[in-house]
């Protein structure tokens, strides 16, 4: 299990298309980077997968953050529903960017025993 620290928080709320006052998607949850990233591209092909394939524009949230509150990835706005998964999919990439790099940062990597 992750160390409490490392998990991160998402909030998605995603409106029905051209109807901002309605939801269409809800989500949020916290996990490891890894679990975060992957329910992201997971919502991303289930809005894909939408029976009625909506088109037209959404309003659109997406708030990913550490345990101590650090902004991971944020949108607010207006979005088509074209580029809802490609959105959706970014924030993944965004968590797993900003998680490898944190990680690297933290465990730097040693030469391996008996090189000079």
């Amino acid at each position: 299990m992750a160390d409490a620290r490392e998990l991160l928080t998402y909030q998605v709320t995603i409106s029905r298309p051209d109807n901002y006052g309605e939801t269409w998607w809800r989500v949020g949850n916290a996990g490891s980077p890894a679990q975060a990233a992957a329910a992201l591209v997971e919502l991303a092909v289930r809005c894909a997968l939408e029976p009625t394939s909506p088109t037209g524009r959404c309003w659109f949230v997406c708030d990913v953050r550490f345990a101590d509150d650090v902004q991971v990835d944020y949108f607010v706005g207006s979005i088509s529903t074209t580029h809802l998964g490609d959105q959706l999919r970014g924030a993944a990439a965004r968590i797993r960017e900003v998680t490898d790099a944190a990680s690297h940062a933290t465990h730097p990597t040693l030469p391996p025993r008996g090189s000079h």
